[in-house]
């Protein structure tokens, strides 16, 4: 999965790790798979602000409490999941999401981690997904893996 020993994930698999939401089951079992193939997850620092920010709509939306959102986040910052600010990541972002048509460049900063660590970068934003993996082999949707019984 990780070539490198790292696999980027992007706030969209990461908030499944944390409530139960549509391919929840799936994004823990890949979570397990790394963890037993000794991949790391990483991500750009601006990971935790996206999960931030959808737990807090949850809280919103009367979906989840303030503190078990407070829980949660805390619970995902403690986690194995690797946090990097490199160099030329947002400079490379805003190049990606230019070449790729996208709106934002939140997004691109995930591929512009994935591409700097050599790696696959894995998403459960199926639109993100179809927009992209058309023009890059190492992006994947959660809703492809298999699960291992």
């Amino acid at each position: 999965m990780g070539v490198s020993g790292f696999v980027v994930v992007d706030a969209s698999l990461a908030v499944k790790w944390l409530v139960r939401e549509e391919h929840t089951d799936k994004a823990l079992a890949i979570l397990r798979a790394w963890h037993d193939e000794e991949v790391t997850p990483t991500a750009p620092h601006l990971l935790p602000f996206e999960v931030a920010n959808a737990l807090h709509r949850k809280v919103f939306r009367g979906q989840l409490s303030v503190g078990d959102s407070v829980r949660l986040i805390l619970q995902l910052l403690g986690s194995r999941l690797e946090l990097h600010q490199t160099s030329g990541l947002h400079a490379r972002a805003l190049e990606l999401a230019s070449e790729l048509q996208q709106g934002a460049v939140y997004d691109a900063h995930y591929l512009a981690l994935a591409e700097e660590f050599g790696c696959e970068l894995w998403t459960a934003d199926q639109r993100f997904y179809r927009a992209v993996s058309a023009h890059l082999e190492n992006v994947h949707w959660l809703g492809e893996f298999v699960v291992q019984e």
